[in-house]
């Protein structure tokens, strides 16, 4: 059994073994110690006790213990409480132990007890995850099986290898292990892969494994790829995500999954979600689709939005000199003077009712065009290209459905500056972070 394991650390790091005491974990621990000389790095051993199999399970740990102990290895040991997490987050009792079990490598790496953790996941391993992947209905991601090498951090040295080849290894060296009993229980979802499914699906392909292998090195290349397009269509800003039209259905629905996941949404997700986007990109600007958790998406012309629909508030604020704080926003009302209007926005401030408000559009609202012109204010926008995620919050100077300015776009003709002025005013807005 042979293994390039320049592929997976440099000299002088520490590896750390998941170390469960199964023939697959002894087998990968007895040899990266034979190998670690050859590559100058250092090898520890992490076990994490589940709190699931009661007396067995605490017995595993026992022998992991004694056996570093004789060996001279040093022993990183956790101790999770599966069940009671599985029942709090709703998970199966092999979700709940497959994240909690990573939470315990990724602190040793935190607390600098190793630089990157190991584990024994071999070939068949590979085998059931894509099967599994595929009969829950996966997207090509999860047909790239697992990853060998995650972030430098979680490494698998073993996944190209078969079990008979550890198996051998196991004897030719003498290496004592412990066996799982729940490997052999059919409650679990995968080993009825492993015990049923398998074994058949071998009698006709006796070569399944090493297949599925290649197809997942095929499909990793072309999903790395579609990935690296799809980010090329997408923006991400902290409280929406925007793509870029237009864009090929295969990246748009990736763009959907990513653009959930950046606003919170990391799970349960359906082929229905995706379905709306894509009938909405090709669809008219403004129309929008209700997803995932209260979040929305809306077609603004070149661009599909992502965000939280939020409740709308009818923010208002009187008219008055100085600066407010509106929405994220900072508005100021400011003296100018004549040789100020080089370039802003600037109104008169005799022609602005006294019981004017600062304010959010409103139905019914009506804008007067510099130069002349009256339609609705939600026309105007359209006209001007606003996009829809952002009409609600615009900050408006109103005089009951008359609207005199809007910040930072437009002067209505109704209060501009003209011969007659004698005070003008300067209206700016900044974002406030």
């Amino acid at each position: 059994m042979y293994i390039d394991l320049s592929k997976f650390l440099t000299t002088n790091q520490t590896v750390g073994v998941a170390l469960s005491g199964g023939g697959d974990s002894m087998a990968l621990l007895h040899y990266l110690l034979k190998e670690s000389k050859l590559y100058n790095f250092s090898v520890i051993a992490i076990n994490v006790e589940h709190g699931i199999r009661g007396d067995d399970s605490i017995k595993d740990t026992e022998f992991v213990t004694n056996y570093c102990k004789s060996k001279g290895i040093t022993l990183l040991t956790y101790s999770v409480d599966c069940k009671n997490y599985a029942r709090e987050n709703n998970l199966s009792l092999e979700q709940a132990g497959r994240i909690l079990r990573y939470q315990c490598f990724y602190k040793a790496i935190e607390e600098k007890k190793c630089d990157l953790v190991a584990t024994a996941h071999h070939l068949k391993d590979n085998f059931e995850s894509v099967l599994f992947n595929l009969f829950r209905g996966t997207a090509l991601k999860g047909l790239c099986g697992i990853e060998q090498n995650f972030e430098n951090k979680i490494i698998r040295p073993f996944l190209s290898i078969s079990r008979v080849e550890i198996e051998e290894y196991l004897t030719e060296n003498q290496i004592p292990y412990v066996v799982d009993q729940t490997n052999f229980c059919p409650d679990y979802t995968r080993n009825v892969l492993r015990l049923n499914v398998i074994p058949e699906i071998e009698k006709i392909f006796p070569n399944a494994q090493t297949s599925a292998y290649r197809f997942c090195q095929i499909a990793k290349q072309e999903n790395d790829y579609l990935e690296d397009q799809t980010l090329k269509h997408m923006t991400f800003l902290p409280e929406k995500v925007q793509v870029q039209l237009p864009i090929h259905p295969a990246l748009l629905s990736r763009a959907t999954i990513k653009a959930l996941k950046h606003l919170g949404v990391e799970k349960d997700w359906e082929k229905a979600h995706v379905d709306s986007v894509i009938a909405l990109s090709n669809g008219q600007n403004g129309n929008l689709a209700h997803l995932k958790n209260g979040i929305i998406a809306i077609k603004e012309y070149d661009k599909v939005v992502f965000l939280k629909e939020q409740a709308k508030t009818d923010q208002i604020a009187p008219f008055t000199l100085g600066s407010i704080d509106f929405f994220d926003q900072r508005l100021t009302i400011a003296n100018a003077t004549p040789t100020d209007l080089t370039d802003g926005f600037y109104c008169d401030k005799d022609k602005i009712p006294k019981d004017s408000v600062i304010r959010t559009r409103r139905d019914g609202d009506k804008f007067t065009k510099f130069g002349g012109g009256t339609k609705s204010l939600n026309d105007y926008l359209t006209d001007k290209k606003v996009p829809a995620s952002v009409r609600d919050t615009l900050p408006l100077i109103a005089n009951g459905n008359q609207i005199l300015a809007i910040f930072d776009l437009a002067i209505s003709q109704n209060i501009k500056v003209d011969q007659t002025t004698k005070t003008i005013l300067k209206l700016t807005k900044e974002d406030v972070q």
